[in-house]
């Protein structure tokens, strides 16, 4: 988030990513979605919240490499396929997302590297240490997260008006 984004963008992504919370308590983990769609809905909701702010809304760098990464784990959840190294298709899941992120970069829209950089690792530490912490396997943790993200855009959206 930038600091001179308008209080009208914060407070419509805000929106949005309240609205990706709900879908995290709500569906996922529970009987309509397995915990695996938790990175996709994560980096679809990011996704949204972007493309609700243009090219210099933000978000992309979380956004693109969680939509990557989400879309190989439900393919490696849904599908399972047998002869794929797990591993192997969620790092080429995340490297796609990546490869969008340098596609619109070299278009003009401001992707932070840091911010990339930031986002694959704290995916990979949570991978990492997920069977050690059963919040890192609970949908509810990262709708809280979300959720708590949305909630200082819609705050800073309306102080702002």
């Amino acid at each position: 988030m930038t600091a001179s984004k308008p209080a009208s963008l914060r407070l419509v992504q805000g929106v949005i990513l309240l609205a990706g919370a709900l879908v995290l308590a709500t569906a996922v983990d529970r009987a309509t979605l397995s915990f695996f769609w938790t990175p996709l809905v994560l980096g679809l909701t990011y996704l949204v919240a972007a493309a609700a702010g243009g090219r210099e809304g933000g978000y992309w760098a979380t956004a693109l490499p969680l939509t990557g990464w989400g879309l190989a784990v439900v393919w490696i959840g849904e599908v399972r396929p047998e002869d794929v190294d797990i591993a192997g298709a969620y790092l080429a899941g995340t490297g796609l997302g990546l490869t969008a992120a340098a596609v619109l970069a070299s278009r003009g829209v401001p992707i932070a590297t840091a911010g990339l950089a930031a986002t694959v690792a704290a995916a990979g530490l949570i991978l990492a240490f997920s069977p050690r912490a059963d919040a890192l396997t609970d949908a509810t943790t990262y709708a809280i997260a979300v959720g708590a993200v949305g909630a200082v855009n819609v705050a800073r959206g309306l102080l702002g008006r």
